[in-house]
C-alpha cells in the first residue's frame, strides 16, 4: 500500500513542480499528470519488482514519463505544419501604391 501512496505522491509532486515553473498552467497540468502517470504505469508493467522494492523508482518513472511526454508534445507542435496543404502565393500589390504630389 505504501508503494501506491509513494507513486501517487510522486505524480502529484512532479505535476506541481511542472505547473509552478510553467507559463501555461493548464497545459502543464495535463502534461505533468498524464506523463508522470503513464511513466509510472509503464515502469510498473516492465519491472514490477523494482517498482515495488525500490522507493526511488516511481519518482524516476514519473519524471521520465513527464519529460518524454513534453518531448512528444514539442515535436508534435513543431511538425504540425507538415500536414497542412501549401498556401497559395498571394499577389504582391505594392506596385499599386502611388506617391501623392510626386509629379511636377
Amino acid at each position: 500500500m505504501t508503494t501506491i501512496i509513494n507513486a501517487l505522491f510522486a505524480v502529484a509532486v512532479v505535476t506541481a513542480a511542472l505547473v509552478a515553473t510553467s507559463l501555461d498552467r493548464r497545459v502543464a497540468v495535463l502534461l505533468g499528470a498524464a506523463g508522470s502517470t503513464a511513466g509510472s504505469f509503464l515502469t510498473w508493467l516492465v519491472a514490477p519488482g523494482a517498482w515495488t522494492q525500490v522507493p526511488l523508482v516511481p519518482w524516476l518513472a514519473a519524471a521520465a514519463g513527464t519529460v518524454g511526454l513534453i518531448a512528444l508534445w514539442s515535436a508534435t507542435r513543431l511538425w504540425s505544419g507538415i500536414f497542412e496543404p501549401p498556401r497559395a502565393a498571394r499577389e504582391d500589390d505594392t506596385a499599386a501604391l502611388a506617391t501623392v504630389g510626386a509629379e511636377r
